[in-house]
């Protein structure tokens, strides 16, 4: 599980910014709390706050530092053809910040077999490539903050890399290829090496989604789950799914377009089968045809399951965009359910739909804020937020209503929508 991911000078933020997934002391709804070693903790985060506030971009940091970690060894000679435009990196443009290196970092724990593995991994970027990189583990049970790392390798510009005994092996074959902007890790894990490959896979089975994207939206609902075309169960499954919503869709039919010179690999036209009046009457309808909500429904299906069954993260920029706010309440449900979530998958999202704030599904700690002062953006959680009474937030305040009141921050300034005043 992610107990916390920390980024700085990426975009609209420019300092120190950390998103901590542990649980505070608090005692509400205290099933969503995991107990992993010593730390308790969360399946969910919510992220709120005004366009433009930097919602996305605590995203996008995410985004960022995965795609680097699995990607970024194209980077080398022999790989120059490849666009990697999505890896270049974007520091805070507005101060002397776009000349500074960029930090990303993360704590998270593995737990097979009874055993919990602590990792730290991180690295720093600036416009020339990589100035550091760590990586650190842990196998005792304790407060991650408080144990007692054991450095598997440090890398640091223009010095000799470190490396513990398993890695010192593989120095030679790495450091002949690696460039300055790859990341060890990710050069490593394309060398199999295991206690490499080990954090490139934990990256690669975790699912940053761009719902805001339009064009990303549309490529996720073109994928076809897997196995329904062939397996009737895999498809009762997708159905089970799909009733939650709508029960009208009876079934699926595929039609085949076999691979061609200008297309590699074989492609479908999906068709659902709803029933009609309650009879025994079936309209078959092209499922481009559908609802956008059913669409939306039909592609999230194969990325919740996957994170579910690895236990990984669905890190998702506006992922209710087009869906009910039931429906989004079951999907927050279902993380939070121990029973349905056994592997200890986590749900971190970002919304401008207030209604989930009161609908008894979300701990104060699970509840973030992101806020844009003097063109900086910030994050913080509610359960951190004090009043001016220097109290912090009661358990049983109205979070909705007093977050559109503008109590908590992170609201639009709409003093000068459209030329006019808010109060006028």
């Amino acid at each position: 599980m992610l107990l916390q991911f920390y980024f700085s000078n990426y975009k609209s933020f420019e300092g120190d910014t950390t998103l901590d997934m542990r649980a505070s002391g608090s005692n509400e709804l205290a099933t969503h709390v995991r107990l992993v070693g010593n730390d308790k903790v969360l399946p969910i985060a919510a992220i709120y706050g005004a366009n433009a506030s930097g919602k996305s971009t605590a995203y996008s940091a995410f985004e960022f530092m995965t795609s680097y970690v699995v990607r970024s060894f194209y980077f080398s000679e022999d790989n120059n053809e490849k666009n990697l435009s999505h890896l270049v990196l974007k520091p805070f443009a507005m101060s002397d910040s776009k000349d500074k290196s960029s930090e990303f970092e993360i704590y998270y724990v593995v737990s097979s077999e009874g055993r919990d593995k602590y990792y730290n991994y991180g690295f720093i970027l600036d416009k020339d490539g990589v100035c550091e990189e760590w990586l650190k583990t842990n196998s005792k049970t304790g407060i991650f903050r408080n144990l007692e790392y054991k450095t598997v390798f440090y890398r640091q510009r223009n010095k000799d890399i470190e490396y513990n005994v398993n890695l010192k092996k593989y120095s030679q074959n790495l450091e002949i290829s690696l460039d300055e902007r790859v990341l060890l890790v990710s050069l490593g894990a394309k060398l199999k090496v295991k206690d490499l490959v080990a954090v490139r896979d934990w990256f690669m089975a975790n699912e940053p989604i761009d719902c805001s994207n339009f064009l990303y939206d549309g490529i996720l609902s073109k994928r076809l789950p897997k196995g329904i075309v062939d397996d009737n169960e895999a498809r009762a499954r997708l159905l089970d799914f799909m009733h939650s919503f709508d029960r009208s869709i009876v079934d699926f039919e595929f039609k085949k377009y076999p691979k061609s010179e200008e297309r590699n690999k074989d492609a479908y036209q999906v068709f659902a089968v709803h029933s009609y009046n309650n009879s025994d009457d079936l309209v078959r309808i092209p499922f481009d045809d559908e609802s956008s909500g059913t669409i939306k429904m039909f592609s999230l299906y194969q990325v919740l399951n996957d994170v579910l069954n690895k236990g990984s993260i669905l890190f998702a920029d506006e992922i209710d965009i087009k869906l009910h706010p039931l429906l989004m309440r079951n999907i927050i449900l279902t993380f939070a359910d121990p029973e349905k979530n056994p592997n200890n998958a986590q749900l971190i999202f970002t919304t401008h739909n207030t209604i989930y704030m009161d609908m008894g599904l979300l701990r104060r700690d699970e509840i973030w804020f992101t806020e844009k002062n003097n063109n900086v953006s910030e994050l913080y959680s509610l359960s951190d937020f004090m009043e001016p009474n220097g109290m912090k937030i009661r358990k049983d305040a109205n979070y909705e209503k007093n977050y559109l009141l503008g109590n908590y921050g992170a609201v639009p300034d709409l003093s000068n929508l459209l030329g006019g005043r808010n109060d006028e």
